[in-house]
């Protein structure tokens, strides 16, 4: 049967052909009409599956009817019942002939039964079936081609595999033709995958979570936002394995049906069709509930439950495992992630967008029937493949919409979603919004609005000002999956954020001072200057990040806003004073507030944070923050729904009020950088103060005894309080604290218990001159206290020896010992397993670095001019795989095993290790090595890259640069290289830096990053872009940051794919001979060195470089900015 029905079959047009019927009967009505023939029909029927029958008595001579022809042509499967009599009908015979031509015209299967005759006489044509055909050739001799073709057709039947009664009795027989239909009906699901790309691959990853060898009841879940894929994955994962299972049930569209129909109506259709049988009678739920336990409790079955969104569904669908038989596996198709979770399903499976790849290649076939597009349309279709951001539902709509219209109706939908976003596609997303509480809705909408890629800690803190729950509420938002949470950044579909801001439209689409929420200038330009705001408006935010001309803002703009609770405004400057401010603001934040203060009729009962920076403001109504040019504060703070106060950089306020008793609720006060010379007493009123900031504050000498009593208080930045020296050294008195900024004090820290700095996460000494002749004085109390410690910073304290009990600070992640004189470190550090950053810059009697903690990520030395060797980290497989950046170090005894290092960390990467996202050294040296297969002088490298390459193999990209310090160009006080990654002709923001460098001679940088290095949306989307002929432009580009002071001579890149693994092993095997060699030497050389000489090694009289803090994360980081803001002369004194 295989060869006749596949052989066949090969070219078939099954895929678009139009089949009404699942199996089509053919069989002699006399011989088994009323026995054999009757019972499979009503066992195929049972099944659900839809068969024809022809139940007309023929007359013989007759031909065959165009209805029974019809219905040959639109059947799936033709079951042929070859019994004693059959051949003797012309009609079975023409039936016949039809049925083998429609394998080929159709695909169709045929699937022989020998009733109660022997294969081998149908095939050799004697018997019943030689009597047949001498009638035949006699009746037909004008026409005997005709019945030649029959004896050939009948013989080819004869020679396929099928069932032979009476070998095995009717009923086995009958059970077995059924199952084997169910079988093929299902594998033809597969064919339906044409077009739907990149499920087959979502499928395969798919069918190991159903773990079908196993026995057990099996529920999984498929979760994701509206228009991702789950049905379509579903399904098709559905087709792979249905004939697996004893019954199968495909039950869609729960959501829907449940509400327009009934749960009831439900449980009788999984009835129905897990038990193949007709309606059943159930009389309300609960009892579908017995019978669903009842009748399926011993069967194997596939059941699929799509779009389910209440947990009432499948508690009355599929609530227990032991409701189904052994082997069963249940697929939940949602968009709520808590309802799998407490219906406890045994794997989630979240549903992912098509990747850039994909994307373009569906929205290629839906807009022009090709994978790839016309050229004139390139540039565009990347524009509509960009605005749906691997969405599936939208790249179908958009490329179908646009199919066949011009160049300019493409650019003019283009345009148009920029304003009104496709309604299809609003309409399916929606569906997640319109199930949400009214509090979560308020969530959504803002986020959409105001919030969207903002840190999840800032977005919980004003939703919190907001009353608006957001704990809950954002959870509720990532389980139904409107928002995601990545590295500690809340993120929205950008489809989602368009449903939302018309949502937000939708409220009143002419008048915008009707709308709930304003984002855009125009809009609230326009309600501001025509004064047309009304109690509808909630949230008012206006970003615009540059100096803008006076706006002509009416004065009482705000007067009407009754409701307004959330208004952030950036670079506006007034021509008019505001008269009014709503007194249900809630969050006040007005960058460059250009009025010299605030409204007197604004009342802050309600205020619970105020921020003005850069602002005029010379004087507040009552309490909160000001600037540089604020004198005057009220002679007490009673504002009790004030949580956050900042005062900071306010340089000519010279005192605090006192805070009243009902200001209970304040958890942080920024004073920094004021002229203050002591604190209220009343700041032990503010008991639940979390942070305390009074950095910079150099005139401040007196802090009360009230503020070493507070419970709360966890962070305190007092560095650059020059003044404050032995009243510090009580700090431990307050028993929360975790995070301690006192460098540049030159105080002391004193135990006050023995419970003291239990709790200190963070301790930074750093950057002061000692006035002590024995520095680690400062460190009064054992470091083995600091059983808490994540960060000690003790950065240019002019230290001689580090005291071994640094490796009891078990918890220790970051440790700086910058700008210091010892000449050794304790071998205790390797103790520290949770070290991930080692800073020793211009640390310049250090000769040898211990072994380092296994997981340490990077290692800062730059300047360690004696620095020699590592210990371990050069070995061959050592498990220690910091980055390096080890700049000036001139007496480095083995470069090379640098850059074989940097080779393994590439080759256990390929191996299938775990890598961070990415890894680089930077050493003293001048030359690129062979391996990077493209060179070039000066500070740009590109290659070509067949696209096929970059989105099925690659792994990482690796990079060389030499480059040194240009002669008689001053270096700057931060000065830098950066690595810009130019894919196809584009800049790619995110940029690996070295840090701040000063080379005195020829260095390297080697780096190799991972494609998850370049996380923002946009970046991976540059790079699997191609030109017509499937090629990507890829290259780097080096960029100096300090102006002409560094110079880069020649770069090197390399693209990593898997197959390169075969490279590198032949470049390792070559370089580990003279490895062992040169660490032979470089150990005997050390070996003449005495513990002593370091002991006893004085203090350099190089001055230190300026502390150099570097960032391996990029350029822009937050964490980098701050650090340069914060480097001070002290730093430079060392």
């Amino acid at each position: 049967m295989a060869s006749m029905n596949n052989e066949k079959a090969s070219s078939s047009s099954s895929s678009t052909h139009r089949l009404t019927y699942e199996v089509f009967l053919s069989f002699r009505g006399e011989d088994t009409r009323n026995g054999f023939t009757s019972h499979l029909y009503t066992a195929l029927d049972q099944k659900g599956i839809y068969t024809f029958i022809d139940d007309e008595k023929i007359e013989r001579g007759k031909s065959i009817s165009p209805t029974l022809m019809k219905a040959i042509n639109e059947s799936r499967v033709a079951i042929v019942i070859l019994s004693k009599n059959y051949a003797f009908s012309t009609w079975c015979l023409e039936e016949l002939e039809e049925i083998i031509g429609c394998i080929t015209k159709t695909g169709m299967t045929v699937l022989p039964i020998f009733y109660y005759v022997d294969p081998s006489s149908v095939r050799k044509q004697i018997g019943t079936f030689k009597q047949a055909f001498d009638e035949h050739e006699q009746r037909f001799k004008e026409n005997i081609e005709k019945v030649q073709k029959w004896r050939a057709i009948l013989k080819e039947v004869a020679n396929t595999s099928g069932w032979h009664l009476p070998k095995s009795t009717e009923t086995k027989v009958i059970q077995e033709i059924v199952q084997e239909i169910v079988n093929k009906l299902s594998s033809t699901y597969i064919v339906d995958t044409k077009g739907l790309i990149g499920i087959n691959c979502r499928g395969e990853e798919l069918k190991p979570l159903l773990d079908l060898e196993s026995n057990n009841v099996r529920i999984i879940g498929i979760w994701g936002m509206g228009g991702m894929g789950k049905t379509t994955l579903a399904r098709v994962v559905y087709g792979m394995i249905s004939n697996q299972f004893e019954a199968c049930s495909f039950i869609a569209n729960v959501r829907e049906d449940s509400e327009k129909k009934s749960l009831l109506w439900l449980q009788q259709k999984i009835l129905k069709e897990l038990l193949m049988g007709s309606d059943m009678n159930i009389p309300d739920v609960d009892s579908g509930i017995l019978m669903i336990k009842k009748w399926l409790r011993y069967k194997k079955i596939l059941l699929v439950l799509d779009d389910v969104n209440k947990l009432d569904q499948l508690n009355k669908l599929a609530r227990e495992n032991d409701w189904f038989g052994p082997g069963s596996r249940i697929i939940i198709t949602t968009r709520d992630e808590h309802l799998l979770r407490t219906r406890k399903v045994d794997v989630i499976y979240e549903a992912k967008g098509l990747n850039d790849v994909e994307a373009f290649h569906l929205f290629n076939l839906k807009a022009f029937g090709d994978k790839h597009p016309i050229a004139d349309y390139l540039e565009l279709s990347k524009a509509f493949v960009h605005y749906a951001n691997g969405l599936p539902l939208a790249i179908e709509i958009l490329g179908s919409f646009l199919f066949s219209k011009s160049k300019d109706e493409w650019k003019s939908a283009l345009d148009r979603l920029k304003e009104y976003p496709e309604r299809e596609i609003l309409n399916v997303l929606q569906i997640s919004y319109d199930g949400l509480q009214e509090t979560e809705k308020e969530i959504f909408l803002n986020i959409s609005c105001f919030f969207n890629h903002m840190n999840e800690e800032t977005i919980i803190e004003i939703l919190d000002y907001l009353e608006l729950y957001p704990k809950i509420g954002l959870r509720v938002l990532v389980d139904k999956s409107l928002i995601k949470l990545q590295e500690n950044k809340l993120w929205m579909h950008d489809l989602l954020q368009d449903m939302g801001k018309d949502i937000v439209h939708q409220e009143c689409r002419e008048d915008p001072g009707k709308r709930s929420r304003l984002w855009l200038y125009k809009d609230i330009d326009d309600v501001l200057t025509k004064n047309t705001g009304t109690r509808e408006i909630q949230g008012i935010v206006l970003e615009l990040h540059e100096q803008q001309e006076m706006v002509k803002w009416n004065p009482e703009a705000f007067l009407e806003m009754q409701y307004l609770k959330f208004l952030k405004i950036d670079s506006v400057h007034l021509m008019h004073d505001l008269k009014h401010l709503p007194n249900s603001l809630r969050f006040l934040d007005w960058s460059g507030y250009s009025s010299k203060s605030l409204p007197s009729s604004f009342q802050s009962n309600k205020l619970v944070k105020l921020r003005l920076r850069n602002s005029y403001i010379e004087r507040l109504w009552k309490g909160a923050q000001g600037c540089k040019n604020l004198r005057r504060l009220p002679s007490k703070f009673e504002m009790e729904s004030l949580e956050i106060l900042i005062l900071s950089d306010c340089s000519k306020v010279k005192t605090i009020p006192e805070f009243g008793k009902n200001m209970e609720r304040v958890l942080k006060l920024y004073l920094d950088g004021t002229a203050i010379t002591k604190l209220p007493t009343s700041i032990g009123n503010l008991t639940s103060l979390t942070s305390l900031g009074l950095r910079d504050c150099k005139n401040l000498t007196y802090l009360p005894s009230t503020f070493f009593n507070m419970k709360t208080l966890e962070n305190v930045n007092l560095s650059g309080c020059s003044k404050l020296c032995k009243l510090l050294e009580n700090l431990g008195m307050v028993e929360s604290v975790e995070n301690v900024d006192v460098s540049g004090t030159a105080t002391r820290l004193l135990p006050y218990s023995n419970a003291s700095f239990q709790t200190l996460k963070k301790l930074v000494f750093g950057g002061f001159k000692a006035r002590s002749p024995n520095p680690m004085s400062l460190l009064s109390t054992s470091l083995s206290s600091l059983c808490s410690l994540t960060n000690l910073d003790l950065s240019y304290c002019n230290l001689k020896t580090i005291p071994s009990d640094v490796g009891c600070l078990f918890s220790l992640e970051k440790l700086n010992l910058s700008g210091n004189n010892f000449g050794c470190l304790p071998e205790s550090i390797a103790q520290l397993s949770f070290l991930k950053v080692l800073y020793v810059e211009n640390c310049k009697n250090l000769r040898l670095l211990p072994k380092p903690p296994l997981d340490i990520r990077t290692i800062w030395g730059y300047g360690c001019t004696s620095l020699e060797s590592i210990r371990d980290v050069l070995k061959p497989n050592s498990l220690c795989e910091p980055s390096l950046y080890l700049s000036n170090c001139s007496k480095l005894a083995d470069k090379q095993g640098f850059i074989d290092m940097f080779f393994a960390m590439i080759r256990k990467h390929l191996q299938g290790h775990f890598l961070h996202n990415r890894f680089d050294i930077v050493i003293p040296g001048s030359e690129i090595p062979e391996w990077f297969r493209h060179q070039i002088m000066g500070n740009e490298v590109s290659i070509q890259e067949p696209y096929s390459l970059l989105c099925n193999e690659w792994m990482g990209i690796a990079i060389c640069v030499v480059f040194c310090s240009l002669p008689r160009h001053q270096i700057h006080e931060h000065c830098y290289l950066a690595c810009r990654l130019i894919a196809n002709g584009k800049k790619v923001s995110l940029s690996p830096i070295t840090g701040d460098i000063f080379p005195l001679s020829d260095h390297i940088w080697l780096i190799y990053l991972l494609p998850q290095f370049y996380k923002e949306k946009d970046a991976t989307k540059l790079v699997w872009e191609c030109d017509a002929d499937g090629f990507s432009q890829i290259g780097v580009r080096i960029e100096s940051r300090c102006g002409r002071g560094l110079e880069v001579k020649k770069c090197g890149l390399r693209l990593v794919y898997k197959k390169d693994i075969e490279d590198l092993n032949r470049t390792m095997t070559q370089r580990h001979h003279n490895f062992d060699n040169s660490m032979a030497a470089a150990e005997g050389y050390k070996a003449k060195r005495t513990r002593d000489d370091y002991d006893e090694a004085g203090s350099s009289n190089d001055e230190p470089r300026p502390k150099r803090i570097g960032n391996s994360n990029c350029e822009e980081s937050s964490e980098y900015k701050d650090c340069r803001e914060e480097l001070s002369e002290s730093d430079l004194e060392g």
